[in-house]
């Protein structure tokens, strides 16, 4: 049970603290994305204005100049004369054709309704802009009027691709990725010191408690072995009716508390881990039959139909604990009989898949109610809240789910179509 809290906990408290690390992780990447296209756009324009000065002062050759910064960077340029005449044109391998690219700038540059003065004696760069592609591509355009030392006027559209979220990504990510990994088990291991540090003192408590149990539950059996065969003795010994009652009367608180130190040992051993298992092939049919046979007479006796149905075919070979499997259809047998009193119907069958067989034991009682459902299986749970029942502890279907767990198999339960309840062991074949 504790182990159950401490893995529960622990898988929070880790997913808890990494979701936390993961949101702060992508905050800082979505940062250096737009840190990275502020440079970007950046450079573009002190390469602009780089280009801008030498195309002033260069004597070279404008495609020269041009060419220079096209070997180093992924930008575009379209230049003119002031005839209108193009002088140069770049052809990049842009994901967009370029010419759509200059419609789309041409257009944007419209709407700012920017005009060069061509008597004006100076070059001059107008503001950056962005321009968006066929293909989820993004550019940064500028456009530029150059007057060179020789009075030769250029008109200059500029664009530079963007890099790609993923391109940018995938630079950060061998870092984000070894920092989220080392804060990962940086998590877990401080978790798990945490969380054993503060779950010590009730492992402390439970653990005495299981001991007491244990302990009390052995020293019981010798006293109540003294009474059960003094009782015994009392009773052969005396003809009086009225003592006789009164030994009955203790015969049978004696044989509660009997069952209650058993069922107290059973649970004792499954929290120690000390179950001893002895696997072997077992008979399917003669299982269920030899079931069938120890409670017909008790069915009878209370008025109970009891139905076995066996399937036709033969059952694969099931290696298991038959003591065990047979402890767990006992209690839920038991139980089944308890609440279908008034003429009812029981019912023992299998469902069988390539995997593993499920065994179950049917009622047709007035069922688990909703609240009950969820601790069913809780030890020392009892939907009886009056204690009707004296022979009810609340520890059989507890034993029963301790013991499908200890055979590597699940119990349950369902409601029964109509009224009433199944429950189950599924066991593996292997």
């Amino acid at each position: 049970m504790l182990k159950n809290l401490y893995q529960k906990l622990h898988i929070i408290f880790t997913i808890s603290i990494m979701l936390i690390i993961t949101v702060v992780i992508g905050i800082l990447s979505a940062n250096d994305i737009r840190m990275e296209s502020i440079n970007d756009s950046t450079l573009f324009q002190r390469m602009t204005t780089l280009m801008i000065y030498q195309l002033e002062d260069s004597t070279q050759n404008i495609e020269n100049v041009i060419r220079s910064y096209e070997d180093h960077y992924s930008m575009f340029c379209f230049a003119e004369d002031s005839e209108g005449k193009t002088v140069y044109q770049s052809t990049p391998s842009f994901p967009t054709d370029t010419k759509t690219l200059l419609e789309d700038f041409n257009h944007q540059m419209t709407k700012r309704q920017t005009q060069y003065i061509d008597n004006r004696s100076m070059s001059e760069q107008d503001g950056i802009i962005e321009i968006g592609g066929t293909s989820n591509d993004k550019y940064w355009g500028i456009s530029a009027k150059v007057i060179s030392k020789n009075n030769h006027t250029y008109h200059l559209m500029l664009l530079y691709k963007q890099k790609s979220v993923l391109q940018i990504l995938q630079k950060q990510l061998p870092f984000y990725f070894v920092l989220w990994f080392v804060a990962l088990l940086s998590v877990i291991f401080v978790s798990r010191l945490l969380l054993k540090k503060a779950l010590k003192p009730t492992e402390q408590v439970l653990k005495s408690q299981k001991e007491f149990i244990a302990s009390a539950s052995h020293e019981l059996k010798s006293p109540l072995a003294v009474l059960l065969a003094t009782v015994e003795q009392l009773e052969k010994q005396t003809d009086n009716q009225e003592l006789k009652r009164s030994i009955n009367a203790i015969d049978f608180e004696c044989m509660r508390m009997s069952r209650l130190v058993k069922d107290m040992l059973l649970l004792a051993s499954s929290d120690a881990k000390t179950w001893t298992l002895y696997k072997s092939k077992i008979n399917v049919d003669s299982l269920l039959i030899t079931l069938y046979e120890a409670y017909e007479p008790i069915c009878i006796r209370k008025k109970i139909s009891l139905k076995l149905d066996i399937s036709e075919n033969s059952y694969p070979a099931l290696y298991t604990d038959q003591e065990r499997l047979a402890q767990i259809l006992n209690i839920y047998m038991d139980n089944a009989i308890q609440h279908s009193t008034g003429n009812k119907n029981l019912e023992i069958r299998t469902e069988v898949t390539a995997k593993d067989i499920t065994f179950l034991v049917t009622d047709h009682g007035k069922g688990v109610s909703k609240k009950d459902k969820p601790f069913i299986f809780d030890r020392f749970y009892c939907a009886d809240k009056s204690r009707t029942d004296k022979s009810n502890f609340g520890l059989g279907l507890s034993i029963a789910d301790e013991l499908a767990k200890i055979l590597n198999g699940k119990a349950g339960f369902k409601d029964t179509p109509g009224g009433g309840a199944t429950f189950y062991v599924t066991l593996p074949f292997k």
